[in-house]
């Protein structure tokens, strides 16, 4: 009970600065803990506060992403994109409050689920991380980028071409090898690569919200009972309880994946909605509720799994985990070191900060869904500008000169490009992010072993065998035809 009296204002203060970070379009939880290096001298006299202020940070914004998703049609941190493509739809007929409870519902169900089993088991997972070798995290990076290229949309092509051209942004910078720079043009300000905040806001933000204005679009139909909608996305996600299970085993299992996770999770877990739910009575992409479910259900499993490889191996699974990593080595807290698996303390405060903090972003997001609605009665010329200038702030803070804004204007003319050429953006964005690791893992495969190697690999065997088959269903049999431009 003291331990619980000691960290719940630290708790608290975690929940509220995650939520509101979450609710901001683009930032989410990789910008809000970036912003606690400015005060972490706090927390040195006591690390395990560290803990619980970071993990309620992530479990709050990871919740708050989805809330700009559904009423915005604009990503939170990146977690929530997928979201977007059924959520916004069903915001634009009325049904906003339905969109975010069901969603809420799946998330808090699939991160509460999974962070038992991330807690209980901690100590056992290192098994499960340790059986993918580098043919296996090979194999599955081939299947990540064959699922959103193959089996979310019938235009394949503008998938692959998609992808292409965005693991061609994400290698802009620093050879890993040489340490020269490559695709830089000679602009030492590309050297560390391109930052994702002003790539997601760019390809994916900016330019539906410059339509909006240019076409004059109405706001979106408001909302008149609330707690009805609230109470129909509850018994959606209950109905849909098998698919949220679904999305959030895809999560778990991407999260225990060393450096993985991140965007890519609710891609995966929107595509295998689509793929096993056929002629439904509400197409995707039109607002059917079983698209924000899915990818809703595998947000806060990956998150709660991506700390077993980051705690057990000191290696991050996803880019949040990073920084959380270096805040904590701060505070002399070594993610990975021996001494720091015996310290009962740290897991105290790791499970209280991940269960309690779930609990209480759940209420705070129950209640906040009839506020979050109200913004559909502002007509979307007075928000849209300062929207625009919330987005930029998110996205300036790498140098705060003036090459973060050409960056950002630059992202946003490549985003209105591929959408006025219907070249999947989604598809950009996954290979931007995955471009490092790519190269990386292919690099060590290719010079430790011979692709035969994987014929001998069960695991290699049967990622690759579904890769195959999501490449000949997407070219010869898929009829999905969602817009994902």
């Amino acid at each position: 009970m003291e331990f619980i009296i000691h960290y719940t204002p630290w708790l608290l203060l975690g929940v509220l600065y995650g939520f509101i970070f979450g609710i901001i379009p683009i930032a989410g939880a990789g910008t809000a803990l970036l912003t606690v290096y400015s005060f972490i001298g706090q927390f040195k006299g006591d690390p395990y506060s560290l803990i619980v202020f970071t993990t309620a940070i992530v479990v709050a914004a990871s919740v708050g992403d989805l809330f700009s998703s559904i009423v915005m049609n604009i990503p939170g941190g990146g977690g929530s994109a997928a979201t977007m493509v059924d959520g916004y739809p069903i915001a634009r007929r009325g049904e906003a409050a339905r969109a975010m409870s069901a969603s809420i519902f799946s998330a808090v169900a699939q991160g509460t689920f999974w962070g038992l089993l991330t807690i209980v088991f901690l100590p056992y997972y290192a098994q499960v991380v340790l059986a993918f070798g580098i043919p296996e995290m090979w194999a599955f990076l081939i299947l990540a980028v064959t699922s959103i290229t193959f089996l979310n949309s019938k235009y394949w092509f503008r998938g692959l071409l998609g992808l292409g051209i965005g693991i061609f942004a994400g290698l802009i910078g620093s050879d890993p090898v040489s340490n020269a720079q490559r695709f830089t043009g000679g602009w030492f300000y590309l050297a560390d690569g391109l930052q994702f905040a002003p790539v997601m806001a760019g390809l994916l933000a900016l330019p539906e919200i410059l339509q909006n204005i240019w076409f004059k679009n109405g706001y979106l139909k408001s909302p008149t009972n609330n707690w009805e909608q609230i109470k129909q996305g509850y018994f959606d996600a209950w109905n849909n309880r098998w698919l949220s299970f679904r999305s959030g085993l895809i999560g778990g299992v991407i999260g225990l994946l060393p450096g993985i996770g991140g965007p890519i999770v609710d891609w995966l877990a929107y595509g295998h909605t689509v793929a096993t739910n056929k002629n439904e009575t509400v197409p995707f992409g039109e607002g059917n509720i079983k698209g924000v479910i899915g990818p809703e259900g595998a947000t806060l499993a990956q998150k709660a799994t991506a700390y077993v490889p980051t705690v057990l191996f000191g290696v991050p699974a996803a880019p949040f985990e990073a920084v959380i990593m270096s805040l904590l080595a701060y505070v002399g807290l070594d993610l990975g070191s021996p001494k720091l698996l015996g310290n009962s303390l740290f897991f105290n405060a790791l499970s209280f900060g991940f269960m309690a903090s779930m609990f209480l972003t759940f209420i705070i997001s129950i209640w906040f869904i009839r506020y979050a609605t109200l913004i559909t009665r502002i007509p979307f010329k007075y928000w849209a500008f300062p929207l625009i200038a919330l987005i930029t702030w998110s996205c300036v803070d790498y140098t705060g000169g003036w090459e973060d804004y050409a960056i950002l204007f630059a992202m946003t003319v490549l985003g209105l490009i591929l959408k006025y050429l219907k070249i999947s953006r989604i598809s950009f964005i996954i290979g931007f992010v995955l471009a490092h690791k790519l190269e990386l893992i292919t690099g060590q495969f290719v010079a430790l072993y011979q692709f035969s190697d994987l014929l001998h690999r069960p695991i290699s065997i049967v990622l690759i065998a579904l890769s195959i088959i999501i490449a000949i269903y997407g070219i010869f049999f898929n009829k999905t035809t969602i817009n994902y431009t």
